[in-house]
């Protein structure tokens, strides 16, 4: 009787053991984080973009861990825009980077077309981490469906919501308002298309 009940206690315990090893060493969606920040230091929280990738500069670093929180490096990662109502270059819509010794990868984006919330999300071993806290982009390409250009249907969507406090798709210095400095720093970004 007893030799009955210890076989499958025996089971049991090595299961519990070996689905422990099997978690070890492997990216963990629970311990794995994914960030963007951007380094507008006059709208934080907040980028300024244009499609020819001379304004701001977002940063998204995932960093990957399996579930013990122990850094996993050499890792290939994936990483994907997931917002709607954006334009990006072919070579952004799907990043692909190698973790270092940290477990740390990090991507630039700043050919960016459209206005909005803009999340990300990365993939590790089949595992997706994300998706990343929402950044807002401000961006001289307003269209809802973005041209990758900065056009003439651009500046009568700026002009429509000029002097607009609450349309911060055109409010590109964070001043709460769509206005005159707005309008200039738009000027300089026109005609401007997506990098290549």
């Amino acid at each position: 009787m007893l030799k009955k009940l210890l076989i499958p206690m025996f089971g049991i315990v090595a299961l519990a053991v070996l689905s422990g090893i099997a978690v070890a060493g492997v990216p963990c969606s629970g311990t794995s984080t994914i960030v963007v920040t951007e380094n507008n230091g006059s709208c934080t929280g907040a980028a300024v973009l244009c499609p020819k990738g001379d304004k701001d500069v977002v940063t998204v670093t995932v960093t990957v861990m399996d579930c013990y929180g122990t850094a996993l490096s050499g890792k290939s990662v994936t990483l994907t825009p997931i917002s709607t109502g954006f334009k990006f270059r072919t070579v952004d819509q799907s990043k692909v980077g190698t973790t270092d010794a940290l477990g740390v990868v990090a991507y630039t984006y700043a050919c960016v077309g459209g206005c909005g919330n803009l999340q990300f999300q990365a993939v590790v071993d089949g595992v997706t981490i994300g998706p990343s806290a929402a950044i807002y982009i401000a961006n001289f390409d307003m269209n809802a469906v973005p041209s990758g250009s900065v056009d003439a249907v651009d500046l009568g969507i700026f002009g429509s919501n000029y002097g607009s406090t609450t349309y911060p798709c055109g409010d590109y210095n964070c001043s709460g308002v769509t206005d005159a400095i707005d309008l200039a720093i738009f000027g300089t970004h026109y005609g401007h298309t997506l990098c290549p």
